[in-house]
């Protein structure tokens, strides 16, 4: 439950930076939102059963709990490298984005969804609270 609990957490961070820095960079609209906060959302979702769950248990079973760095940044920058890819096959295709800008939007909510998932796992790995390192 407790890992349920993380990815949520984990999945709504990613969402809202991500929305946040939309509103920063470009002017927004009602369909804009109706786009984006979903597709966020529901793939950061998938990223965190599909990808970012199994590689930190991976990583658990390989290196234990005990170094809390290494987590976050696997999750962040290792794990999503196949969204990454994505992104950019999507932008290179030109169907799906209308420039660079919404790609990148896209990249920072994933890497903050990766950080707080993996900094979660690590609090569910210890079972106790989560201290800042």
């Amino acid at each position: 439950m407790k890992l349920i609990l993380v990815a949520l957490v984990a999945c709504i961070i990613g969402t809202v930076v991500g929305v946040a820095a939309l509103f920063l960079t470009e002017n927004v609209g009602a369909e804009d939102l109706l786009g984006f906060i979903p597709i966020i959302f529901i793939v950061a979702m998938l990223m965190c059963g599909l990808s970012y769950a199994p590689g930190m248990f991976w990583l658990k079973r390989r290196k234990g709990c005990e170094s809390t760095q290494v987590f976050p940044l696997v999750a962040a920058f290792i794990l999503n490298i196949p969204i990454f890819i994505f992104l950019l096959f999507a932008l290179s295709v030109g169907k799906f984005f209308s420039g660079f800008s919404e790609v990148l939007l896209f990249t920072v909510a994933f890497i903050v969804a990766g950080l707080v998932f993996g900094r979660g796992f690590v609090w569910y790995c210890r079972g106790k609270s989560l201290v800042i390192s």
